[in-house]
């Protein structure tokens, strides 16, 4: 198979892979909907607390910045998200969780470790390490082309 055509199977897979996990939220939270991008803007803020900004939501999940201010204020009507003034640049906003947002997110944790488990069970562990190197040297070498353009 040519490297091309392989690449274009793994995108194409990823989307499917995205389809399975936006489901499986969704079906989660049937009483309150989230939209896709709203679920990942919570994990992301979950995750890395330090980058808060809608400008890094929108270069760090590769989202448009209308986007992110979409689910933002839906976020924010929500209240499970805040929007707080930097202390050092007014410019700034910074999108901080609520406790309201707690649950969602440990609901949404507990349902990727339930897929997850799911998704690996059966293969061997030595196989699922070889598959992480793998990635981590492809997109390695992404991160450098990008660095060349």
């Amino acid at each position: 198979m040519e490297f091309t055509q392989t690449m274009e199977h793994v995108i194409k897979e990823l989307a499917v892979i995205r389809k399975v996990y936006a489901k499986a939220f969704s079906e989660s939270f049937v009483q309150e909907s989230f939209s896709p991008n709203e679920v990942n803007i919570l994990i992301f803020l979950a995750r890395n607390p330090s980058l808060n900004t809608g400008r890094d939501l929108s270069i760090c999940l590769d989202v448009s910045k209308g986007l992110i201010c979409r689910s933002v204020d839906a976020l924010i009507k929500k209240e499970m998200i805040t929007a707080r003034d930097d202390p050092d640049d007014r410019r700034i906003q910074r999108l901080v969780l609520t406790k309201k947002a707690d649950p969602v997110i440990q609901e949404i944790f507990k349902v990727n470790q339930e897929i997850s488990k799911d998704i690996f069970q059966g293969i061997p562990e030595e196989e699922i390490v070889q598959m992480e190197k793998t990635l981590r040297k492809i997109i390695q070498k992404f991160h450098e082309r990008l660095e060349i353009i």
